[in-house]
């Protein structure tokens, strides 16, 4: 390669910077926005996923951002909402699914609830943390009474029909009572919600079932499994 040749493509090279340097802030800045909204996009070593392209990153800025909107809506519409503070989340009149407590602004008119699951089929606990591995599922040894009594940090736990769990950290005694008493609320709404509508939703139970086990498997994104299990809800 001849002189010329070489400060020209030099020359390229640095003309090309800029704009690369350019697009990878705005690929930081729309990531560490995502990030801010509780979708994981980061990796391990604090910067965005690599396999993650800036058109990916738009997508997924304005879906989340629509899921928020269309959140507020539904929030809005409702009558009343059945709050469980001591587990960590709440339930919608008339609605069969658990949400997380989010907030809900009025001047963004958004919701950044999460959605957890089914109602219908799940249960909650009081548990120490200990659990064991089954067939496509955790199983949680429940913490006693007495045993809340003198424990000081417990977690309360709801287990929905399609393996998900939901994971909601107490400290202190009067807040593991607390938790004691509205999972046996919760598990009796659970047990009790339109039987009929449990046997409806059985196959979607058992699709869902099938999204996660296809997710730990390495088979499905993040991104895949959320919308395809947000989409199976939806249509209940």
């Amino acid at each position: 390669m001849s002189f010329r040749e070489d400060w020209k493509a030099a020359h390229e090279r640095d003309r090309r910077q800029p704009e690369a340097d350019g697009a990878g802030h705005r690929r930081y800045a729309k990531a560490w926005e995502l990030h801010k909204l509780g979708v994981p996009v980061m990796s391990p070593n604090g910067w965005p996923d690599p396999a993650l392209t800036e058109e990916a990153l738009d997508k997924m800025l304005a879906a989340e951002k629509g899921r928020r909107a269309t959140l507020y809506e539904r929030y809005a519409r409702a009558r009343t909402v059945t709050i469980f503070e001591a587990l960590g989340v709440q339930i919608l009149t008339g609605d069969d699914t658990v949400y997380t407590i989010g907030s809900h602004d009025p001047l963004t008119q958004t919701n950044s609830s999460q959605l957890l699951g089914l109602l219908a089929g799940a249960e909650a606990m009081v548990t120490d943390g200990s659990q064991e591995r089954s067939p496509g599922h955790a199983v949680f040894w429940p913490l006693s009474l007495t045993a809340g009594a003198t424990e000081t940090v417990a977690n309360a736990v709801i287990v929905f029909p399609d393996g998900t769990v939901h994971a909601h950290p107490l400290h202190g005694s009067s807040e593991i009572r607390a938790a004691h008493k509205q999972a046996m609320q919760f598990s009796t709404l659970a047990g009790t919600a339109a039987p009929q509508i449990s046997r409806m939703n059985a196959g979607r139970a058992a699709r869902l079932r099938e999204l996660r086990e296809l997710w730990e498997a390495g088979l499905l994104s993040q991104e895949e499994y959320d919308a395809k299990r947000a989409e199976i809800i939806a249509s209940i």
